[in-house]
C-alpha cells in the first residue's frame, strides 16, 4: 500500500489573500508568515508567485505582487518538512491557512508537490 501521504518542505498552491500585517503594504516572494495545516504550524516563505487573479477575474501570469481579495498561485517553502498532500488527493490535509502577527493572511489549497525521490 502506498503511504497515507508525504513530508515535503516546497508546495505549489492556490490561495485567497485576506488580509496583510501593517507592516506590509504587498504580497510578495519573500513574504514570511507562519503555515497552518491540520495540526502542524510552520514557518514559511513565499519563494515564488505564479500567477494572481484579481477580484474582477483579471488574470496576470508575470505577477510580482498582489493585493487583499486577490487569488494567487505561488510557491512556498517551509523551513522544514511538513507532511501534507494535494487537495485532490486528500482535501483535509490539502487545505492550509498562513498566519502572521495574529492575524490570517490567507486561506489556500495544495495544488502540486514535488516530485518523488526515489
Amino acid at each position: 500500500t502506498k503511504p497515507s501521504c508525504r513530508a515535503v518542505n516546497k508546495i505549489i498552491c492556490q490561495i485567497a489573500l485576506l488580509d496583510l500585517p501593517e507592516n506590509a503594504s504587498v504580497f510578495s516572494a519573500g513574504f514570511r508568515s507562519v503555515f497552518h495545516a491540520h495540526t502542524c504550524e510552520e514557518e514559511c516563505t513565499v519563494s515564488k508567485i505564479f500567477e494572481t487573479t484579481s477580484s474582477k477575474g483579471k488574470v496576470n501570469k508575470q505577477a510580482r505582487f498582489a493585493n487583499v481579495g486577490m487569488r494567487v498561485i505561488c510557491m512556498l517553502e517551509m523551513e522544514r518538512s511538513v507532511p501534507v498532500e494535494t487537495f485532490d488527493e486528500m482535501p483535509f490535509l490539502g487545505r492550509f491557512t498562513l498566519r502572521t502577527e495574529g492575524r490570517t493572511v490567507a486561506i489556500g489549497k495544495i495544488t502540486k508537490l514535488p516530485p518523488k525521490k526515489e
